[in-house]
């Protein structure tokens, strides 16, 4: 297996992240760099998160060319910072996989946690598990913040004013508004639901805009989303994409890579980027 039509293998994406000038803002659990790049001025700044599960490299690509395109005119009045693979030695081994033919599955760091769910609200050491959270996947930590890669996205915004983020996934096609670990909504809903429409209505296929804690037997606790939003940013996790399993082709039933990563998802992830634009520079939510 190769990778396909419209991703780029960890090399190319640290090529794509150094041209825009990333720096480095951590270092994994097996010492590779975790990157960031900063694009315009302002103290208000949208923040942009990729690559935390390893496998779903379309949220990457979204990440990068959304990075690329406010690049071609940066914002004067705040700054846009992108993270484009959080997860970098699962994204490494993830590409070595693929360049091999392997067919293996991966979701969490080096250390066997699910950095996904290492943030701090609803973090099963601060609260009972529920049954979701026990599988052996979705391991949570010891603590909040105890993965160096999750440790590094606090120290970037520690003492900044985030007041939009966005966290990039696949597959689903959804557009996932906070709060995740409870059944009440963020106190931003309102504008985030206007957003998400107007982000979905411009995007191949049908996206569908959710409550992420709308579902009592899975509200998941230590995510992303819920710190940021709890940090007082509009936030919102997009599920790119419908992945890459096809009925008609059993190859990809046995391919994890293609579970979450279509084929070719160019014209998606450019899509996406586009219509993730305006939200990331700070625009006011259409009006209904």
């Amino acid at each position: 297996m190769t990778v396909a039509r419209g991703y780029s293998d960890p090399d190319r994406v640290a090529s794509r992240a150094h041209a825009l000038g990333a720096r480095a803002i951590g270092i994994s659990v097996e010492g590779r760099p975790i990157v960031a790049i900063e694009l315009g001025a302002g103290d208000r700044v949208s923040l942009v998160l990729a690559g935390i599960h390893p496998i779903e490299w379309i949220g990457v690509e979204v990440a990068l060319a959304l990075a690329e395109r406010i690049a071609a005119a940066p914002p004067v009045d705040r700054r846009v910072i992108v993270v484009p693979v959080i997860n970098v030695d699962g994204h490494a081994q993830v590409g070595a996989d693929v360049a091999g033919g392997l067919r293996r599955y991966h979701r969490t760091n080096r250390r066997g946690v699910d950095l996904n769910r290492n943030f701090p609200l609803g973090h099963v050491t601060a609260q009972r598990p529920s049954p979701p959270e026990r599988w052996p996947y979705r391991r949570a930590g010891v603590a909040p913040f105890s993965e160096p890669e999750t440790a590094a996205i606090a120290a970037l915004v520690a003492g900044v004013t985030v007041d939009r983020a966005v966290s990039l996934h696949a597959f689903g096609r959804m557009i996932l508004l906070p709060w995740a670990h409870r059944g009440a909504t963020s106190p931003h809903h309102r504008e985030l639901v206007a957003h998400a429409r107007a982000l979905a209505a411009g995007l191949p296929g049908r996206y569908r805009v959710l409550h992420t804690g709308r579902w009592p037997l899975f509200r998941p606790g230590g995510l992303e989303v819920d710190w940021l939003t709890a940090r007082g940013a509009r936030t919102m996790l997009v599920e790119c994409g419908r992945g890459g399993l096809s009925w008609r082709k059993p190859s990809t039933w046995i391919e994890p890579f293609r579970w979450y990563n279509a084929e070719d998802a160019s014209a998606e992830i450019a899509a996406l980027a586009a219509g993730l634009e305006p939200f990331v520079r700070g625009a006011d939510a259409p009006q209904p």
